[in-house]
């Protein structure tokens, strides 16, 4: 089975001493053989364009978390939240306003998002710079791994449109130029029927 693939492949590469072939088909050939080695050629660069992302990712995260710090502070309104009342209990999800505690010791208060089951009144985690004012949490390793990974899966499915429509501009510009051979060696097909040499 892979003998006889590899041997029609071998048949079919732009390479072979056959007067079947014309130009055109050798370009198209080699084309299509070149393309085909950039595509596995594109493999360990993107999985590098990956690595390097999810290493700057890592990288950053830790920065974050050695720079800023979390603390807890307490949910006193929604923003931009849906509220619902159950059992006399008022749940918010989305956006809500919590007050925490600077390092000055002043109370300061701000806009967050929070998990659905937070409720007024209780605590959720936040995290402050230096200063104690509210920043973004850092990225978690999950979050990098993921942002990494579809970096290269992106850097490789780009490389393969911008490729594979090369190829299928060689290939159709190939299509176009064994048309009009086709059609010129009719008309001398039908000239040479209708006016035979004597």
């Amino acid at each position: 089975m892979i003998a006889e693939l590899v041997h029609r492949w071998w048949r079919r590469s732009p390479w072979i001493s056959s007067p079947l072939l014309r130009l055109s088909d050798r370009i198209e050939r080699t084309a299509v053989s070149v393309g085909v080695a950039i595509l596995l050629l594109l493999i360990p660069v993107t999985a590098t364009v990956g690595s390097v992302t999810y290493s700057a990712l890592s990288l950053r995260s830790q920065q974050q978390r050695a720079q800023n710090v979390r603390v807890d502070a307490h949910v006193i309104d929604a923003m931009k939240s849906a509220r619902s009342d159950t059992d006399g209990v008022t749940t918010v999800a989305g956006t809500a306003t919590v007050q925490w505690s600077a390092p000055d010791g002043s109370l300061r208060s701000g806009s967050t998002d929070v998990p659905s089951a937070v409720r007024l009144g209780d605590t959720t985690p936040i995290w402050l710079d230096a200063n104690g004012d509210l920043v973004r949490a850092p990225g978690t390793a999950a979050g990098a791994v993921v942002i990494g990974a579809a970096t290269a899966v992106f850097v490789w499915f780009l490389g393969a449109v911008v490729i594979g429509g090369l190829v299928f501009l060689i290939t159709r510009a190939g299509d176009r130029s064994r048309m009009r051979h086709w059609d010129r060696d009719w008309q001398h097909f039908l000239q040479a029927r209708d006016h035979p040499s004597r």
